[in-house]
């Protein structure tokens, strides 16, 4: 896990102590002695004159872990993991009987992040009306004469006749409206590691111990999965923060590792009744998360969608990919075009070529970070960070 919030620890490589011990006031303390003795000591509070004087080498000591904690406080406080991430020397302490200091610092990673929620629309019937023309039966006088000129008689008689009339009358119709409004939601990832040091000044025995699992800080409560959750969170440099700085805290060493051949060899195990084509090293190194970013890639390898940013620098790259398909097409006589595979890839479709059922599944390689401390097996919880790979699987048809 390499964070650069480690790297302000590395003043730790250096913390012996090399300054001429200085003398305590004997007499100054025969006038004014202390009334007794301190178990422990608060470096990072001033220290009362009575301990200087009676107490030895507490001068020299105090001077130079205060420094010390000047300078490692100037360091971390320039760093802040998250927009709310914050980072401090939480003790500072010497141990009198035991001639032990003890060196707790503390960085939090916090980010909180708005996630807007679009609204949902779908076409429902609605109830409407309109007005119509509706026939009725209906009778009018119309004038009938019998005879010609002064001897014509005319009278009125009913007729009957089809008349109109508006009516007002309901239909359904169907209609985009909205069934859930936009909203926005806020999210917050936060972890705290912690980095306990502790220095024997008798026999300069150290001991590290870096905790991001256990525990509980504040109102922050620690849990394994802390880190990984703000790695695959909304947090925009965090993932070149975690590739991009290599420095190890003292006493720890690196146990990252490559899960490309793991994932490689684990498909092609699963699928042993067809022909399969992983994507090469080249290509999964370049779909990471420093890359694209975390969420893009997670949304990729999870089934959640490729952004057409992606898939169109995907469709780029696929065209150096095509030179590592040989082997493959000659073994099924499938030759794949790079607009095949995009198709297969971002929409699950199966094609039919030849003998062959082709598909194209997306792959999560992830790139392991870990720390653990040297020569014992106590490591600090694994963070994955994605990696999109992708399996070309060519199944005989029977």
């Amino acid at each position: 896990m390499k964070l650069r919030l480690i790297s302000a620890l590395t003043v730790f490589s250096v913390l012996g102590l090399c300054q001429q011990a200085k003398a305590y006031n004997l007499e100054a303390c025969a006038k004014d002695p202390m009334t007794s003795a301190p178990q422990v000591i608060n470096l990072l509070q001033p220290i009362d004159q009575k301990m200087i004087d009676c107490i030895p080498n507490l001068d020299s000591i105090v001077s130079q872990w205060q420094s010390k904690a000047n300078s490692i406080r100037s360091s971390i406080n320039k760093v802040n993991i998250g927009n709310q991430g914050n980072t401090g020397i939480e003790k500072l302490e010497y141990n009198v009987a035991g001639g032990i200091i003890s060196l707790v610092a503390r960085v939090q990673a916090k980010h909180t992040w708005n996630v807007t929620i679009p609204e949902v629309r779908e076409r429902v019937p609605v109830d409407k009306w309109r007005w119509v023309d509706v026939p009725y039966p209906d009778v009018r006088l119309e004038e009938k004469c019998v005879g010609k000129g002064r001897f014509s008689v005319c009278t009125k008689v009913p007729v009957p006749f089809t008349n109109h009339r508006k009516e007002k009358v309901p239909y359904v119709e169907m209609e985009m409206r909205t069934i859930t409004p936009a909203r926005t939601v806020s999210h917050t990832a936060s972890a705290t590691c912690k980095y306990d040091y502790t220095l024997n000044l008798s026999t300069w025995e150290q001991k590290p111990i870096f905790n991001c699992g256990q525990g509980s800080l504040g109102n922050y409560k620690l849990d394994a999965s802390a880190i990984t959750s703000i790695l695959n969170g909304e947090m925009p440099t965090l993932g070149k923060l975690v590739t991009s700085v290599s420095i190890t805290p003292p006493l720890f060493k690196d146990a990252n590792r490559d899960t490309y051949n793991d994932e490689r060899n684990k498909m092609i195990a699963n699928h042993s009744s067809s022909f399969v084509y992983f994507s090469s090293q080249s290509f999964v190194e370049w779909a990471s998360a420093e890359n694209h970013g975390s969420n893009i890639v997670l949304a990729a390898v999870s089934g959640g969608g490729y952004s057409a940013e992606l898939v169109r620098q995907i469709q780029q790259r696929l065209t150096t990919e095509l030179g590592f398909l040989g082997t493959w097409a000659s073994q099924t006589a499938v030759n794949l075009g790079v607009e095949q595979i995009v198709s297969m890839l971002t929409k699950g479709e199966v094609m039919n070529i030849g003998r062959f059922r082709v598909s194209v599944k997306a792959v999560n390689v992830p790139y392991v970070y870990q720390k653990c401390v040297a020569n014992r097996g106590d490591c600090t919880p694994e963070v994955k960070s994605p990696r999109l790979g992708f399996a070309i699987i060519a199944t005989p048809i029977n």
